[in-house]
């Protein structure tokens, strides 16, 4: 029996995830677009930032970045 696995979708748009422009969130864990290129024409849900205790590079999504989120 062939089932089709279905596509994760982005935490923020619902739109579904290609598997190559995409990153999780540290905070909330889910997985949201993430352009690697700026010709991919791949929607930016998040964004990256700092982290300047552990001096590392964090993904957020739009909706922990804005607090949204509980």
């Amino acid at each position: 029996m062939d089932e089709e696995l279905e596509a994760e979708s982005c935490v923020i748009c619902g739109e579904p995830l290609d598997g190559v422009h995409q990153t999780s969130c540290q905070m909330c864990g889910g997985k949201f677009h993430q352009p690697w290129s700026r010709d991919s024409g791949i929607p930016q849900c998040g964004r990256i930032g700092s982290h300047e205790e552990a001096l590392a590079i964090v993904f957020l999504c739009d909706d922990c970045y804005h607090g949204r989120r509980p």
